[in-house]
């Protein structure tokens, strides 16, 4: 399977987060060299002009110098542009503007917002150099609808778009594949009301989806050049008010508005209470929103139709008959004993799982790091938790199945694509219910202490504005971990697990940086296992996305992992640091997930996670298929005779129902046989980061003597010891959900008793 760097070329360039349009050139205008050197009044005013225009990440800053009749210098700064895409046009269009003496000039191949941004700002501070001052282009326009098409993070997004003579009259996306949640402002909203009540091109993007942002902004120029605008005029920033000092009171201010924090807005005001919300970026979701949308829990009436075959008999067995580390291991595996004898003597039918097992096997999967009795008060109240996300109207697939790393089939999957269904039932809730109130695009700085207690946080949002949120019961903080904090990653990477993670890419969403552990540690916050890095191994080459072009309806029973070689490499069951460490010693550290037409029955109608169709992952590359194995192979220039040994070897263990194969896979179901076959390719990403602050099991935050801080709470990804050296898949929804909602009732009940007994 040689053809590697031309697949990732392709997958790249379809859905890497370039958000960016064909690359088009400036209008033209006179050169330099056009204009006659002895022209007596010269070209220019001698001298150094700087203009801003508007990029991909943010502010893009030109500086010119001129003499009478020629450029004599340029530079750009654009410390918000991309690394390695944007930044490249930041890096090479000077000196080629240099060189033409004109900003006519092409623009840099995939990274076109950045590159306009350059020729933009360039073509303004020459304007001001040839004493054209402030007398900006006007906007007109050849009445009609365009279309164009640009880039986004899963793939095309197409945009209607509507012009007057003089006016943008409205811009309509009639076709695009974001995540829903994350891009609705910046796809169906604010960003294209922003553009037409401005006017301008230069609006700001939607925090936390730049990418699906920048994708609506390229298409609508694409559109208004179209139209024969000079999109120069487009580009006037709105102006903003001076900011502002702000103060608001509530009865609890939760810090991040992902599953955690939304769980337990929904939780305090279950008890009436006041809630605000602060977050980070231009929407609610977090990484739930982006998640594989799978939730772990013990449930004896979906898994009375799993069959317990040989290999899961002896995963329960083998952890049965191992040595106990602690006289609290003993007791768990006595525990677990008691309720196998019970089920096997009861003659059940179907999968045995119980609260004592499920904590068990989460607890040795994490290499027994986690904190015991943090991790049984998760599994304990798991299936609570889901008869609570139900109640609020989250819905389920009716068959369990064993996600990706999550070791055993007790994973309830969401109907609805990735996380959205856990975000739209917290959602739905709270729209209901007053004292509910979220502040958007504002990042939390500090915890403000008073006496030793935390009464609130305070922040800046995007526009410079300063808030102090001030709490009357107590502050909760959601946050998340620190996998998008590379300065972080690099100080904790010390287990000796991982590689150099520097270059590693990353599942999360951008505002997840280690916030919350910052604040936290600030005002005495112990921490723990901030060691413990998790790599996810499903996840797109060059983006670390993990949701786009994952295809697996059966999860981890229905796909095989094959190399670049042609050899399966290691037990697709099995945990994702083994996965992952296994991954990462392949060639170019990439592997295919394999498929077959008994695990995709009908490729029409499946989705990935996010929910874009598997044949518009096809078109993009991001999927490859080929009508028989042999085909495939070819397309993959691969050994077929060496993949479809391994598959033969592989059927023959589920035939005789094998208890382990030479790979250490224990689940046999699923014959793969039958073509049409199906090759994703996938490498490991950063995904989670197990370690964070220490909480006792009503989520207060405990200080470095183990002594609770008064006020503060903490719970999902931003705390530490409930998962260990490893996360088992399908365990961070249950962690920040469940832990999330006795957070929020933690901060109020608390509070309030002490004010009883005051």
């Amino acid at each position: 399977m040689k053809k590697i760097l031309a697949l990732l070329l392709c997958v790249l360039m379809v859905v890497g987060l370039i958000g960016c349009s064909t690359p088009t050139q400036q209008e033209e205008a006179p050169a330099p060299s056009e204009t006659p050197a002895a022209e007596e009044a010269g070209l220019y005013t001698p001298g150094t002009y700087t203009a801003t225009a508007r990029g991909f990440g943010g502010d893009v800053t030109v500086t010119v110098t001129v003499d009478a009749n020629a450029i004599t210098d340029v530079t750009a700064v654009g410390d918000a542009e991309t690394a390695g895409i944007g930044s490249n046009a930041i890096e090479q269009l000077p000196a080629a503007i240099l060189e033409a003496q004109s900003v006519e000039v092409d623009t840099v191949a995939g990274c076109t917002m950045s590159s306009n941004a350059v020729l933009d700002a360039a073509a303004e501070a020459l304007a001001q150099a040839r004493g054209e001052g402030e007398a900006a282009a006007v906007a007109s326009f050849t009445p009609g609808t365009y279309t164009a098409t640009a880039q986004g993070h899963n793939g095309a997004v197409t945009v209607e778009t509507t012009f007057s003579a003089d006016r943008i009259e409205s811009i309509e996306v009639v076709n695009h594949f974001e995540s829903q949640g994350v891009s609705d402002k910046a796809i169906l909203t604010e960003l294209p009301v922003a553009i037409i009540e401005n006017q301008s091109l230069a609006v700001d993007t939607i925090a936390g989806a730049t990418v699906s942002s920048n994708a609506v902004i390229s298409a609508v120029r694409d559109c208004a050049e179209q139209a024969g605008c000079d999109t120069s005029a487009l580009m006037t920033a709105p102006e903003k008010a001076d900011p502002t000092e702000i103060d608001m009171t509530a009865d609890v201010i939760i810090v991040g508005g992902g599953g955690a924090g939304l769980s337990a807005a929904v939780a305090a005001t279950d008890l009436g209470a006041s809630v605000i919300i602060v977050e980070k970026e231009g929407y609610v979701g977090g990484n739930t929103l982006v998640s594989g949308g799978i939730f772990n829990a013990p449930d004896p009436e979906m898994q009375k139709d799993v069959e317990m075959t040989a290999g899961v008999t002896a995963l329960v067995e083998t952890a049965l008959a191992e040595t106990p580390v602690s006289e609290e291991h003993a007791d768990l595996i006595a525990a677990v004993q008691a309720d196998y004898d019970a089920w096997k003597a009861e003659g059940s039918v179907g999968l045995f799982d119980s609260v004592n097992w499920f904590c068990l096997q989460t607890w040795n999967a994490g290499d027994k790091v986690a904190d015991l009795e943090l991790l049984y008060n998760m599994c304990d109240h798991a299936y609570d938790t889901l008869v609570w996300l139900s109640d609020m109207g989250w819905t389920y697939q009716d068959e369990i199945k064993q996600g990706a790393g999550s070791l055993y089939q007790r994973t309830h999957s969401s109907v609805d694509h990735a996380g959205v269904g856990f975000i739209n039932a917290f959602t739905s809730t709270l729209e209901e219910r007053e004292g509910v109130e979220i502040v958007f695009n504002t990042t939390a700085e500090e915890l403000i202490m008073e006496d030793g207690v935390c009464v609130g946080v305070k922040a800046t949002d995007r526009d410079g504005n300063t808030y102090t949120f001030n709490a009357n019961d107590g502050v909760v903080l959601a946050t998340g971990g620190f996998g998008r904090n590379k300065e972080m990653i690099q100080e904790y990477n010390t287990s000796g697990k991982w590689p150099d993670l520097s270059d590693i890419t990353c599942t999360n969403m951008p505002g997840i940086t280690g916030d919350g552990i910052r604040m936290a540690e600030a005002v005495g916050a112990a921490l723990r296992d901030m060691d413990q890095i998790q790599l996810l191994q499903t996840t797109q080459p060059g983006t670390g996305n993990c949701v786009y072009a994952y295809v697996a309806p059966q999860e981890a029973a229905g796909y095989l992992f094959f190399n670049q070689e042609g050899h399966r490499f290691i037990g697709e069951d099995g945990r994702r640091d083994d996965i992952s460490l296994a991954a990462l010693d392949q060639t170019d550290a990439l592997f295919y997930m394999l498929e077959s037409a008994d695990v995709i029955t009908d490729p029409e109608n499946t989705y990935d996670l996010l929910g874009v169709p598997m044949t518009e992952c096809i078109n993009a590359g991001a999927i490859i298929v080929g009508d028989t194995l042999e085909e495939l192979c070819e397309k993959l220039d691969g050994d077929y005779e060496t993949v479809q040994a391994e598959v033969d070897s592989y059927n023959a263990n589920v035939e005789a129902n094998a208890v382990s194969d030479e790979y250490g896979r224990a689940l046999f179901t699923i014959k793969q046989e039958n073509g049409p076959w199906y090759a994703i390719p996938r490498t490991p990403s950063i995904h989670h980061t197990m370690g964070g602050v220490v909480i006792n099991t009503d989520t207060q935050v405990l200080d470095t003597e183990g002594n609770v801080i008064p006020g503060l709470y903490a719970a999902g990804e931003v705390t530490g010891g409930i998962h260990g050296a490893n996360r088992v898949g399908g365990n961070a929804l249950v962690d920040c959900i469940t832990y999330g909602r006795i957070a929020g009732d933690s901060a109020v009940t608390i509070a309030r008793g002490e004010q009883e007994n005051a």
